[in-house]
Protein backbone atom coordinates (compact mmCIF):
# COMPACT_ATOMS: atom_id res chain seq x y z
CA UNK A 1 0.00 0.00 0.00
CA UNK A 2 2.88 2.20 0.72
CA UNK A 3 4.31 2.13 -2.70
CA UNK A 4 0.98 2.60 -4.15
CA UNK A 5 0.84 5.80 -2.30
CA UNK A 6 4.66 7.15 -3.02
CA UNK A 7 3.94 6.09 -6.60
CA UNK A 8 0.87 8.21 -6.76
CA UNK A 9 2.04 11.46 -4.98
CA UNK A 10 5.56 11.09 -7.75
CA UNK A 11 3.14 10.84 -10.37
CA UNK A 12 1.10 13.52 -9.31
CA UNK A 13 4.01 15.76 -8.76
CA UNK A 14 5.42 15.03 -11.75
CA UNK A 15 2.44 15.87 -13.81
CA UNK A 16 2.03 18.99 -12.23
CA UNK A 17 5.35 20.33 -12.87
CA UNK A 18 5.69 19.77 -16.71
CA UNK A 19 5.56 21.90 -18.94
CA UNK A 20 3.71 22.09 -22.00
CA UNK A 21 5.79 22.42 -24.97
CA UNK A 22 4.35 24.94 -27.81
CA UNK A 23 4.85 23.89 -30.96
CA UNK A 24 5.62 26.16 -34.65
CA UNK A 25 4.99 24.01 -37.71
CA UNK A 26 6.41 25.04 -41.29
CA UNK A 27 5.58 23.12 -44.18
CA UNK A 28 6.10 19.47 -43.01
CA UNK A 29 9.23 20.49 -40.11
CA UNK A 30 7.98 21.52 -36.49
CA UNK A 31 9.96 23.27 -34.11
CA UNK A 32 9.93 23.56 -30.31
CA UNK A 33 8.90 27.36 -29.86
CA UNK A 34 7.89 30.19 -27.61
CA UNK A 35 4.48 31.78 -27.30
CA UNK A 36 3.87 34.40 -30.17
CA UNK A 37 4.04 37.70 -29.29
CA UNK A 38 2.15 40.57 -31.41
CA UNK A 39 4.43 43.78 -32.92
CA UNK A 40 2.31 46.30 -33.73
CA UNK A 41 2.63 47.09 -37.77
CA UNK A 42 3.77 50.80 -38.32
CA UNK A 43 1.65 51.12 -41.53
CA UNK A 44 -1.01 53.25 -41.90
CA UNK A 45 -2.17 51.22 -45.29
CA UNK A 46 -5.31 49.24 -43.71
CA UNK A 47 -4.05 46.22 -45.61
CA UNK A 48 -0.88 45.63 -43.55
CA UNK A 49 -1.31 43.51 -40.56
CA UNK A 50 0.16 43.17 -36.89
CA UNK A 51 3.19 41.02 -37.78
CA UNK A 52 3.56 38.07 -35.42
CA UNK A 53 6.88 36.88 -33.83
CA UNK A 54 7.83 33.64 -32.10
CA UNK A 55 11.13 31.97 -30.94
CA UNK A 56 12.06 27.98 -31.70
CA UNK A 57 14.62 25.53 -31.72
CA UNK A 58 15.91 23.61 -34.40
CA UNK A 59 18.90 21.20 -32.56
CA UNK A 60 21.37 23.85 -31.55
CA UNK A 61 20.27 26.54 -33.71
CA UNK A 62 18.31 29.72 -32.81
CA UNK A 63 15.60 30.59 -35.55
CA UNK A 64 13.09 33.62 -35.26
CA UNK A 65 9.68 33.21 -36.75
CA UNK A 66 7.88 35.88 -38.42
CA UNK A 67 4.42 35.53 -39.41
CA UNK A 68 1.51 37.73 -41.03
CA UNK A 69 -2.15 38.01 -42.55
CA UNK A 70 -2.08 39.30 -46.02
CA UNK A 71 -4.79 39.84 -48.22
CA UNK A 72 -2.79 38.54 -51.32
CA UNK A 73 -0.72 35.36 -51.48
CA UNK A 74 2.78 37.31 -50.93
CA UNK A 75 5.81 35.69 -48.66
CA UNK A 76 7.56 37.54 -45.90
CA UNK A 77 11.99 37.17 -47.79
CA UNK A 78 15.11 38.58 -47.71
CA UNK A 79 16.46 40.15 -44.72
CA UNK A 80 15.11 40.68 -41.13
CA UNK A 81 16.26 43.55 -39.36
CA UNK A 82 15.66 43.48 -35.76
CA UNK A 83 15.88 46.83 -33.95
CA UNK A 84 16.51 46.51 -30.10
CA UNK A 85 15.67 48.95 -27.85
CA UNK A 86 19.76 49.26 -26.31
CA UNK A 87 20.22 50.44 -30.55
CA UNK A 88 22.15 47.03 -31.56
CA UNK A 89 21.15 46.24 -35.19
CA UNK A 90 20.87 42.32 -35.90
CA UNK A 91 20.39 41.42 -39.55
CA UNK A 92 19.21 38.06 -40.05
CA UNK A 93 19.46 36.58 -43.95
CA UNK A 94 16.52 34.84 -45.90
CA UNK A 95 16.53 30.84 -45.36
CA UNK A 96 14.35 30.65 -48.34
CA UNK A 97 11.86 28.46 -45.70
CA UNK A 98 8.50 30.41 -45.97
CA UNK A 99 4.98 29.32 -46.14
CA UNK A 100 1.79 30.55 -47.11
CA UNK A 101 -1.55 28.32 -45.49
CA UNK A 102 -4.74 30.42 -44.49
CA UNK A 103 -4.17 33.50 -45.87
CA UNK A 104 -0.81 33.54 -43.27
CA UNK A 105 3.07 34.53 -44.48
CA UNK A 106 5.20 32.71 -42.20
CA UNK A 107 9.23 33.02 -42.43
CA UNK A 108 11.65 31.30 -40.47
CA UNK A 109 14.75 33.23 -39.93
CA UNK A 110 18.34 31.66 -37.84
CA UNK A 111 20.34 34.06 -35.57
CA UNK A 112 23.93 33.29 -34.20
CA UNK A 113 24.66 32.71 -30.52
CA UNK A 114 26.29 36.42 -30.56
CA UNK A 115 22.64 37.46 -31.66
CA UNK A 116 21.11 35.58 -28.74
CA UNK A 117 22.98 37.52 -26.10
CA UNK A 118 21.97 40.49 -27.56
CA UNK A 119 18.46 39.83 -27.48
CA UNK A 120 19.18 38.07 -24.26
CA UNK A 121 20.35 41.64 -23.30
CA UNK A 122 17.32 44.37 -24.64
CA UNK A 123 14.26 43.56 -25.40
CA UNK A 124 12.91 43.93 -28.78
CA UNK A 125 11.79 47.16 -30.22
CA UNK A 126 11.25 46.97 -34.26
CA UNK A 127 11.28 44.37 -36.42
CA UNK A 128 11.85 45.41 -40.60
CA UNK A 129 10.37 43.14 -42.82
CA UNK A 130 9.74 42.57 -46.89
CA UNK A 131 7.02 41.48 -48.68
CA UNK A 132 7.20 39.85 -52.00
CA UNK A 133 4.06 38.69 -54.17
CA UNK A 134 4.46 34.86 -55.61
CA UNK A 135 2.17 37.08 -58.24
CA UNK A 136 0.89 40.10 -59.39
CA UNK A 137 -0.57 41.22 -55.82
CA UNK A 138 -1.22 45.13 -54.12
CA UNK A 139 0.93 44.24 -51.33
CA UNK A 140 4.56 44.23 -51.71
CA UNK A 141 7.56 46.17 -50.09
CA UNK A 142 9.26 47.15 -46.92
CA UNK A 143 7.26 47.68 -43.44
CA UNK A 144 7.92 47.51 -40.23
CA UNK A 145 6.38 46.55 -37.02
CA UNK A 146 7.54 47.76 -33.05
CA UNK A 147 7.20 45.93 -30.02
CA UNK A 148 4.63 48.08 -27.37
CA UNK A 149 6.01 46.64 -23.77
CA UNK A 150 6.37 42.89 -24.67
CA UNK A 151 9.77 41.65 -22.51
CA UNK A 152 11.37 40.00 -24.96
CA UNK A 153 14.46 39.24 -23.46
CA UNK A 154 12.94 37.43 -20.35
CA UNK A 155 10.66 35.65 -23.26
CA UNK A 156 14.06 34.58 -25.15
CA UNK A 157 16.02 33.81 -21.61
CA UNK A 158 13.98 31.19 -20.19
CA UNK A 159 13.24 29.42 -23.46
CA UNK A 160 16.72 29.09 -24.84
CA UNK A 161 18.47 28.49 -21.18
CA UNK A 162 15.56 25.34 -20.48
Amino acid sequence: MKKILIILTATLFITLTVKGQNLFFIGEESYPCTETITLQSNSDKSYIYDLNVLFAKQGTLGLIVVSTKTINKVLISGKLIIYLDDGTVITCNDTQKSDYVDEIASTVYYFTIKDLIKMKNSNINTVRYTLKPQRSALVEGEFSASNKGTPTKTLITEFFDQ
